[in-house]
């Protein structure tokens, strides 16, 4: 006979022996391990579907030829990127022209076209095109990382896909996402950063801030002015005191980031800036004083403004109206939802707070990007902007975020799930249809002049020449020639050259023997980008041998053609 109560007593520690071998981690085939493959597969297979979207959507510039590109969706920038890929499997170092080093890039998307550009010939397509495909896969991961939040914020997988997929269908983000910079990879650093900061703010650690700051290292050397997005969402950390010690961990790793890059331009180029980041914004404020002599400052400060706000209209017509509206209504009613709990002295939903706080942060440092690049730097490119995008497409989230307090019951939830629902595909709809209606529409329909120009120009100087351009990306990239850089975009002896007003001397000691280029850069006139009067005192014009001209295309205008010019002074080989 045995005690009564021992056989139940021996069922319970069976169980507890089984549960104790169930919870068990083994490193090979445990449970959690089967758990992270589960989750490691799932989010492979999200990507997928995101890059199918991606790639459906990009399918005819993902396999047009390279005319197409050029006058489609690939600026000349970008083709500075590839030529100096191809200098540095060809032992030149970091160099555009094989001499001089090359500034203006940013070295985490250089590294990565490394590999594409590896084995490529003077102007091969297929290089470019493998660009192109990598930077569909960074918005992929984009996308990815903005489901990841809305899944996060609002607990519901069909609303976070439609908010993720509006990111990667908008029209704006599918043109930059193909324009061969940093632009994709950009934007997949933020988002990858946000998300980073979100999981943060849910489960504060030491381990999560460090996670952050080298996320916001990374997006650093993804595009450096990227930090001014993410710096007032990243405030969110000050608002807590318990986190401020992780804040400490976060800025001072991010300024540690900061601080190695700047010295690593000023031991290459003795300058802690990249020329890119002023050599046209020189030229545009020197121009604009030249053309307006004795203006006070309050007419440049307002000219400031004007291109300030010349920046923001520019990002209203870029993101669309079904994105802008979506981001504006969100905005306003995130404000007022605020307002409202603050007068009834209680949150909701705290983590809502957080949500709409780093959205709003991410607002602010946005709009901090726009002021800097039209007030101060007075030159707003349009792939400088798309991460608003992302902010549009977090917002609905917040929002839902912040009217749903945890404790709400199921059908409220679900009928706000039904309504943001309804929004974002809407906005998903309008976006797609846009797309499939521009897909064709060239961007940069004068570059095929410039791409026929660099095609043509072995015909028309002798072996060994060294060609001067100011728009030399292009030209560079398909010419056997030694094509020279003199805007200073990726040439801080250019830059330098022409702040000093020895514009000229600079191209004969470069032995710079012809100039393939708009003659509006050269030639004296009104216009912003006219780089005559800095040639140096006493100079001579360029001799213009021959136009090299596509009829109905042309910069500034569809009737300038390019020109082929000689240089004086200078010795051709």
């Amino acid at each position: 006979m045995h005690p009564p109560g021992t056989g139940r007593a021996r069922a319970r520690t069976g169980l507890c022996y089984l549960r104790f071998l169930v919870t068990v981690r083994n490193p090979a085939e445990g449970p959690d391990t089967r758990a992270r493959l589960l989750v490691g597969a799932g989010l492979v297979g999200l990507w997928v579907g995101h890059f199918a979207l991606a790639v459906a959507l990009r399918w005819n510039w993902l396999r047009a030829d390279l005319d197409a590109l050029v006058a489609g969706v690939i600026p000349d920038d970008a083709f500075y990127y590839f030529q100096i890929a191809r200098r540095v499997w060809a032992g030149q170092g970091i160099t555009f022209d094989g001499t001089a080093p090359a500034t203006g890039l940013h070295y985490l998307w250089l590294l990565l076209l490394l590999p594409v550009f590896a084995f490529s010939e003077v102007g091969d397509p297929q290089a470019v095109t493998g660009a192109l495909w990598m930077g569909t896969g960074f918005i992929a991961l984009a996308s990815v990382c903005v489901t990841l939040i809305v899944r996060a914020w609002t607990r519901s997988w069909l609303l976070a896909l439609v908010l993720g997929a509006c990111l990667g269908a908008n029209p704006w983000v599918v043109r930059e996402s193909l324009n061969g910079l940093e632009t994709a990879l950009s934007l997949a650093c933020i988002a990858g950063s946000v998300l980073a900061l979100v999981r943060y703010l849910e489960a504060p650690s030491p381990r999560r801030a460090w996670g952050l700051a080298l996320l916001l290292g990374l997006t650093l050397l993804a595009r450096s002015d990227a930090l001014v997005v993410l710096a007032p969402a990243c405030a969110v950390l000050l608002l807590r005191r318990a986190t401020w010690p992780d804040a400490v961990r976060v800025a001072g790793g991010t300024a540690a980031g900061v601080v190695l890059l700047s010295l690593t331009h000023w031991l290459r180029t003795d300058s802690f800036l990249q020329s890119s980041a002023t050599a046209v914004p020189w030229l545009f404020h020197a121009n604009w004083k030249r053309l307006h002599p004795g203006a006070r400052p309050e007419q440049l400060h307002q000219h400031g403004l004007d291109v300030f706000t010349e920046a923001l209209r520019l990002t209203q017509n870029l993101l669309g109206n079904a994105q802008l509206a979506m981001l504006w209504l969100c905005v306003l009613a995130s404000l007022g939802v605020l307002l409202v709990q603050a007068c009834r002295q209680r949150l909701a939903e705290p983590r809502g707070a957080w949500a709409t706080a780093l959205v709003l942060g991410l607002a602010a440092g946005l709009t901090g990007l726009h002021f800097i690049h039209g007030y101060v730097r007075w030159l707003p490119r349009p792939w400088y902007f798309p991460s608003v995008s992302l902010v549009a497409c977090l917002a609905p989230a917040a929002l839902f975020r912040l009217c749903l307090p945890a404790s709400a019951p199921r059908g409220l939830s679900f009928g706000l799930v039904a309504l943001f629902l309804a929004a974002g595909g809407a906005t998903l709809f309008r976006d797609v249809s846009q797309t499939l209606a521009t897909r064709k529409v060239p961007a940069y329909p004068w570059q095929a002049e410039m791409l026929h120009a660099g095609r043509r120009i072995s015909q028309s100087v002798p072996p060994g020449a060294v060609v001067g351009a100011f728009n030399s990306g292009i030209m560079g990239y398909v010419s056997p020639h030694t094509v020279v850089n003199l805007d200073g975009v990726v040439n801080e002896d250019a830059a330098r050259a022409l702040k000093r007003g020895e514009l000229l001397p600079y191209m004969q000691d470069r032995g710079v023997g012809y100039l393939l280029d708009y003659p509006a850069m050269w030639r004296d006139s009104p216009f912003i980008h006219c780089t005559w009067p800095y040639w140096g005192p006493g100079a001579l014009p360029p001799r213009e041998l021959q136009p090299m001209d596509l009829p109905g295309i042309g910069w500034p205008g569809p009737g300038d053609a390019i020109v082929l010019a000689e240089v004086p002074g200078v010795r051709m080989p």
